[in-house]
């Protein structure tokens, strides 16, 4: 049997741990491996690596992790993300879902959201954790489906004190702390739902939530059903006008005031829920991004009493400057052809063209074939590195030489890291670097989009 590999658990843990052993058997899976992730942080939901399950040529699995308190976690696995937490000490017995790829379409489609599940644990009872919680939300569902327009359309708060007490009755026997800490927060959840007014201050309701659970599923979905694009929805009302010019001038003082009053929450639950809106309002363009770079890198989250905090705010400022002009880009190493590896350090040219192509997508092929053309274009100042995604249906270096198309060509790895290296949601995307491997464009136009014209423009300035 191959074993459970662990991957980055020292980032997460640095107490003494207890093992949870793994086991079972998925034939289907095979030869596989997964990497099951964790959230970072409830804002930005980045994904850390727990460890990696390595299914062997038997279709058996078993091995160790070790962790000092509960951990939510997933994986993706075809179609299906497949949820489930790691109890230290305990042995468990997983089930993984029946294997359904992605289709060709499903593959190439940006946009597409695995569906999520809770892993089935043991014998399906549920004595253990992730079978209790699976269980409280499929029935959750199922009611909440049944009184779908008394709740969300007629706001009638009597159908969720009715499901509340329902849900009770069901489920009040059991007495986990993890898992009434999840009824709490999705009951919580439902409530914000069906008010008309106030909803924004059901966060005061949760207020002593111990800080490990902010990173959990059912704490993550409340913060971002009741908050998201706060600022820049309230910014369009009346009483919302100066929130625009507080960002603007980093005035996180009154920011922090305006928090607390909109909410009810005390410090540092308002602290989170800041970061929030500081993180929504820059990816909505509507703010000034470095009045929010300011403030999130700010004394106040980078001092602040609470680790889990100053963490957040990091990740936050992080995710917030990842590719911003003037910061250094990833470097990229991937083989070329003929046994060779190319490193996008080793490039001497004043500017660096980055455009991952899948060339099994027939826009990316056009878009391909006119770099020859670009390339005429733009002259020698400018190295063209063309990063192709690994396929099994296009010979991409034949393609490649059969419409002479000039620069550098690479071959991702099976699993695209060099594209989520640069965060590539689709396909074609294209960058630009400078000499000194820093951001110039991120996005850069792609070739039949402009960036000729974008290039030229660049140089007049």
């Amino acid at each position: 049997m191959r074993k459970i590999l662990l991957v980055s658990l020292f980032v997460l843990f640095l107490c003494p741990a207890g093992a949870v052993r793994v086991s079972g058997t998925a034939a289907e899976y095979a030869g596989r491996s997964f990497v099951f992730f964790t959230h970072s942080d409830p804002v930005t939901r980045s994904p850390l690596p727990i460890f990696t399950l390595s299914i062997g040529h038997d279709g058996n699995f078993s091995g160790s992790v070790e962790v000092t308190s509960p951990v939510y976690c997933f994986a993706d696995f075809g179609i299906f993300r497949g949820r489930f937490f790691l109890e230290p000490g305990k042995e468990v017995t997983l089930h993984l879902p029946p294997l359904r790829e992605k289709s060709f379409e499903e593959s190439k489609n940006p946009y597409f959201e695995p569906v999520e599940i809770w892993l089935k644990t043991g014998d399906g009872g549920t004595g253990e954790l992730t079978n209790l919680i699976s269980r409280f939300d499929t029935r959750l569902f199922r009611l909440t489906d049944k009184y779908f327009n008394q709740l969300y359309h007629r706001q009638m708060k009597s159908y969720a004190d009715t499901i509340n007490r329902y849900m009770e009755g069901e489920f009040g026997n059991f007495k986990d702390p993890l898992f009434r800490e999840h009824f709490r927060v999705r009951m919580a959840a439902l409530e914000a739902d069906v008010m008309r007014a106030g909803r924004e201050k059901m966060a005061a309701n949760l207020k002593d939530l111990p800080a490990e659970a902010w990173s959990r599923p059912a704490f993550t979905d409340f913060l971002n059903r009741l908050y998201v694009n706060t600022l820049s929805t309230e910014s369009k009302s009346p009483a919302g006008a100066s929130l625009r010019l507080w960002v603007a001038r980093e005035n996180l003082t009154e920011l922090k005031n305006w928090t607390a009053r909109f909410t009810a929450a005390p410090s540092p639950l308002a602290d989170v829920i800041l970061l929030k809106l500081l993180y929504d309002a820059w990816y909505s363009g509507e703010f000034s991004k470095n009045g929010i770079r300011k403030m999130v890198a700010s004394a106040y989250f980078s001092s602040h009493n609470m680790k889990e905090v100053r963490d957040m705010a990091s990740m936050v400022s992080e995710k917030i400057t990842f590719l911003q002009p003037g910061t250094t880009a990833p470097e990229i190493c991937l083989p070329s052809g003929e046994d060779r590896t190319w490193c996008t350090r080793s490039n001497t040219s004043s500017y660096l063209y980055l455009l991952f192509a899948d060339l099994e997508i027939p826009v990316c092929q056009e878009q391909v074939k006119y770099l020859k053309t670009l390339v005429e274009k733009t002259g020698k100042d400018v190295q063209v590195v063309v990063v192709a995604s690994p396929s099994s249906r296009i010979n991409v270096m034949e393609f490649m030489s059969r419409h002479q198309v000039p620069g550098i060509v690479v071959t991702d790895t099976p699993g695209l890291e060099a594209g989520k290296l640069y965060k590539v949601r689709s396909y074609p995307s294209a960058f630009l670097l400078d000499s000194q491997h820093r951001v110039v464009l991120a996005p850069a136009r792609t070739p039949l989009d402009g960036f000729e014209f974008q290039f030229e423009d660049l140089k007049k300035k």
